[in-house]
């Protein structure tokens, strides 16, 4: 019998966190955030991507993705299949991303298919919402640091729109960040989306995505003064068909465009730096479903301009700014065959080429095995090689976007990691407790650090290329989780014990050091409690090893002069990272609205100062005797309490 429908609705499960896929990767399920704490009244998505396993959380200030010891310019953001290359506001406070127009995420750490490329760590794939809505809806937030909208609009039973804005009011807050001077930012996330069910056609999509931030910073005492603005600016269109069926094809057309512009004036010399990148391009794939086979094919083209930093200075000819023009390319293909009742086989290649001042053609082999023993029991190991062609330079360890991207060439060539992975899952007491672990090894090469005295880079004098060291490094750890999920209580607990390190020839001596991803440790709760249809508790805790940093082991007086001493290149540590949040929401119930409510969170809530940095205080008395030096923590901010009102109808 053969029974034809027009749409099928999949409703997901109540669980913040999915359980883990076949090789280990993790969804995050939108409709259950309202029970997570919240910093400023909203849910950052990229935030709680720090507490899942192999994840590291990061100094406060940043929202930066270090996966399995990676690099942040290492792990590649998808929306709807197109990059995002800064996905973070101001601080770290939240992403770019606005959580309503969303319908789904996941992190691909392991097992990652060979359709994704551009990556040597980690692709998280975002996704908008596609569906045809069967009637008009909002979703909006009103909180004390921003409120967000978002809209579906179903014109009729084959074409819907999706609106969604937010907006920042922060000026209140960053005055009280900044004690002397002034300083006044905000920011904007804006997203149309357009879908249309053309029948045999197929289902088209078209997304867009456009974000914005200023800051504006006066510093009298200093004589100082200036301005920072960044935005992303993203389309999509896409067009999936069925073809019989057990054939898919889909075709997207992206366009993401990137821009930082920073104008400082200290003193009497004022500044122009700007950098950016944009890629425009194509992606076709086909997918068909046998027997016991699942096939995909597809290939990919990317026309990309990077436009390195350029710093002007009104004292000194700044010459002209470089744009790199380079083609990306690749075409691959997979299997995944369950040859066994416990083995499934999933193999794939992928071939990409890179053009710019020459060319690259890099093959990318994937392999992973799934162990079905029973219904509750797993196992499964992988060995992926990644290839890279854009290099993120980090200038700043806060979410302040004055980092740039740089092509690959010659002197800086593709990075390159070899990852490999052997997991176990179990599952018990009917699914309601899981517990997992996971072993990972990665080894990576043509890695880059950033080398340059303050006074070149705001002089405009030297070469960006003699700036970068090239290294390697290796990172390897294991990654546990336990989660329990009933009718009332949510409960996610992740541990993740792991090392990374650096090589350099040209820094400390050629010794391997930690890289600035590195935890040792890193430990994440997330819990979620519901004693009645009015009221849902939420709780997180994290705790995280402090970062690595290059101390100041002595301090010298030269005449009048104080003189720091530094010792190893990263063998220093900050503090450990650790904070408690917690949040309480009451839903109201009434005919017309399908559910509005109040909540309330505390973010920190025993008030710990995580430090974003550390630096050594010299002071002297007034007679000129006596001279004491401390310690001196710099941190963003400690307790932050909230109240928002969410409305869902």
């Amino acid at each position: 019998m053969h029974v034809e429908v027009d749409n099928v609705q999949v409703v997901a499960q109540r669980e913040l966190l999915s359980p883990l896929d076949h090789a280990g990767n993790i969804s995050l399920n939108m409709g259950a955030l309202n029970g997570v704490p919240r910093v400023g009244g909203a849910v950052d998505l990229m935030r709680l991507l720090q507490y899942t396993p192999g994840v590291a959380l990061t100094q406060e200030g940043t929202t930066a993705m270090y996966v399995r010891g990676g690099d942040a310019g290492q792990s590649l953001i998808l929306l709807d299949g197109a990059p995002l290359y800064s996905p973070s506001h101001f601080l770290g406070f939240f992403s770019t991303l606005n959580t309503p127009h969303l319908s789904g995420l996941t992190l691909y750490k392991s097992g990652i298919s060979a359709m994704y490329g551009s990556s040597t760590a980690a692709v998280v794939d975002i996704r908008t919402r596609r569906h045809i809505p069967e009637r008009f809806g909002i979703e909006a937030n009103v909180g004390l640091i921003e409120s967000d909208a978002a809209l579906q609009i179903p014109i009729n039973d084959r074409f819907a729109i999706f609106l969604s804005a937010r907006h920042s009011y922060t000026s209140w807050l960053t005055q009280r960040i900044v004690k002397q001077g002034s300083i006044s930012y905000h920011f904007g996330d804006y997203g149309v989306g357009f879908a249309a069910d053309l029948g045999r056609v197929g289902r088209l999509t078209m997304n867009t995505h456009f974000n914005n931030d200023y800051a504006g910073v006066d510093a009298v005492i200093f004589n100082s003064r200036g301005e920072l603005n960044w935005w992303n600016a993203l389309g999509t269109l896409r067009l999936e068909s069925t073809v019989g069926e057990r054939l898919v094809l889909e075709n997207v057309l992206y366009a993401s465009i990137y821009d930082n512009h920073l104008r400082p004036t200290i003193v009497a010399n004022s500044y122009d730096i700007r950098a950016g990148v944009g890629d425009y391009g194509l992606k076709s794939s086909a997918k068909l479903r046998l027997a016991k086979l699942n096939i995909a094919a597809g290939v990919d083209y990317a026309f990309r301009r990077v436009r390195p930093q350029h710093i002007f200075n009104n004292a000194v000819e700044g010459g002209v700014p470089i744009v790199e023009q380079s083609s990306e390319a690749a075409i691959y293909g997979s299997v995944r065959w369950e040859a066994h009742p416990h083995l499934n086989i999933d193999a794939g290649l992928r071939l990409s080429l890179f053009a710019h001042d020459r060319v690259w053609a890099m093959p990318e082999p994937r392999l992973s095995l799934e162990i079905p023993i029973n219904a509750d029991v797993r196992l499964w190991g992988g060995y992926n090689l990644m290839t890279q062609y854009i290099h993120l330079v980090p200038q700043s360890n806060m979410s302040f976007a004055t980092d740039f991207y740089l092509s690959s060439s010659e002197f800086v060539p593709p990075q390159q990691s070899h990852n490999f992975t052997l997991g176990y899952g179990h599952q018990t007491l009917q699914g309601t407790l899981r517990w997992s672990v996971e072993l990972y090894y990665r080894y990576m090469t043509n890695l880059i650090e950033y080398n340059s005295a303050i006074l070149d880079v705001l002089m405009g004098t030297g070469e960006q290329e003699t700036m970068l060291y090239r290294g390697r490094g290796e990172s390897y750890g294991v990654e546990t989780s336990l989660g329990y999920i009933s009718p009332k209580l949510d409960v996610q607990l992740c541990y993740t014990l792991s090392k990374s390190l650096r090589q350099f020839d040209e820094i400390n001596y050629g010794v391997a050091f930690p890289a600035n991803s590195d935890r040792r440790h890193s430990l994440t709760l997330i819990g979620s409690y519901r004693p009645s249809e009015r009221w849902t508790l939420g709780a997180t805790f994290a705790y995280a090893t402090g970062a690595p940093y290059t101390e100041a082991v002595a301090v010298y007086l030269a005449g009048n002069i104080f003189l720091r001493e530094f010792g190893a290149y990263n063998a220093g540590r900050l503090p450990d990272l650790h904070h408690l949040d917690l949040s309480a929401t009451y839903w109201f119930r009434t005919k017309r609205l399908q559910c509005h409510g109040i909540n309330l969170s505390i973010y920190n809530l025993y008030a710990h100062r995580n430090p974003l940095m550390l630096s050594l205080k010299v002071a002297v008395d007034e007679e000129g005797k006596r001279i004491e030096i401390r310690e001196h923590q710099h941190f963003v901010y400690t307790i932050i309490p909230s109240i928002s009102w969410t409305i869902k109808f």
